[in-house]
């Protein structure tokens, strides 16, 4: 996990560069709160905070000097944030480098780095206004290119949201593109957004993309001028990865389906079907329906009265033919269906 500020931080650091970045903010994700700007992390004999990396990790393709000669470089290199103070209420625009020192442990395939203990709050919070990346480390450290890590982070951060729109000319400041990237938007789609695109929809990611560059006309007599990026993040939701308020809808799921008499070994595949097709909310509601018209004694067209029977059949009758229209084999449900309708 990084806080928002780093994915959307200004800064040029290379493959393995950024490989330190992800294994840096790993062993302080335990650190990593809403509410603390400060803490406790590991300091060495000088008081100084140090995380230790495992050079194997940091590139799997070069050896260990290569690795401790680019973390070398880090020392030259800077990162800047864009942040709000919480107390001058001032937006704040701050460039510190991460990394300060290196210690070779030799013999071993690990260093100890020391990072800059300025930027710790910047590092581990995420509070207000700021927000958490989450993201899956090996696909991070596995990605080749270095922008296509960056962009990996940058829709892993938004992987709730419908879109996220990045202003072009931003956009290049932050990844730090070369001029000819901003003034022409087929060489950023070739060289940036495509590759990122096709080698992040290629990994096990939870999380691919699509986009579109958005245009403006400038001039009603000229032509429309390429602008910004919208990021569509496609989210592949699991039982492991939902947020508070899927997790609620899952649980809830689980419960109308075991009130429908779902057998206990079928339950989670029928709620895992719900899950994939997006069909959680529809069927919570549905239900919330039944529940409501039975509570009030209401009765139905027919005269006769709603019941929790009616209920059951109804919602496994809705459940069956939804996921019919939308492709799914009826072997995979056939708890749902009436006997000798299997």
């Amino acid at each position: 996990m990084e806080t928002k500020n780093l994915t959307l931080g200004l800064y040029d650091y290379s493959e393995v560069q950024q490989n330190v970045i992800t294994l840096i903010q790993q062993q302080l994700e335990k650190y990593m709160t809403k509410d603390a700007k400060e803490a406790v992390v590991r300091i060495d004999s000088m008081g100084e905070p140090y995380i230790v990396i495992d050079t194997d990790e940091a590139s799997s393709k070069k050896n260990k000097a290569y690795v401790i000669e680019e973390v070398r470089k880090m020392f030259d290199k800077t990162i800047t944030f864009r942040w709000r103070h919480p107390t001058w209420g001032e937006n704040i625009k701050t460039t510190c480098p991460i990394v300060t020192a290196i210690h070779d442990v030799e013999g071993k395939h690990y260093i100890k780095v020391n990072y800059n203990r300025w930027a710790i709050p910047f590092l581990i919070w995420y509070g207000k206004g700021v927000g958490g990346t989450v993201y899956d480390k090996t696909i991070s450290l596995t990605l080749q290119g270095k922008y296509t890590k960056r962009i990996y982070k940058l829709i892993c951060g938004y992987r709730d949201k419908d879109h996220y729109d990045y202003r072009i000319e931003q956009f290049c400041q932050d990844f730090n593109l070369p001029n000819s990237y901003k003034n022409n938007i087929t060489i950023l789609k070739n060289k940036v957004l495509e590759t990122a695109k096709r080698d992040i929809n290629a990994t096990s990611s939870d999380v691919t993309f699509d986009y579109e560059i958005i245009t403006e006309r400038l001039h009603p007599k000229r032509k429309a001028k390429a602008v910004g990026i919208r990021f569509f993040p496609h989210w592949k939701k699991t039982r492991d990865n939902l947020n508070q308020q899927d997790q609620k809808l899952y649980s809830k799921c689980y419960r109308i389906v075991s009130i429908c008499h779902v057998p206990e070994t079928d339950i989670v595949t029928i709620c895992d079907l719900l899950l994939n097709n997006g069909m959680m909310k529809i069927v919570c509601e549905r239900w919330d329906y039944y529940e409501d018209r039975i509570c009030a004694g209401d009765r139905m067209a027919s005269g006769q009265p709603y019941t929790t029977n009616i209920a059951i059949n109804s919602m496994k009758k809705m459940m069956r033919e939804e996921l019919e229209k939308l492709g799914v084999d009826p072997r995979k449900m056939s708890c749902l269906y009436p006997k000798g309708q299997e």
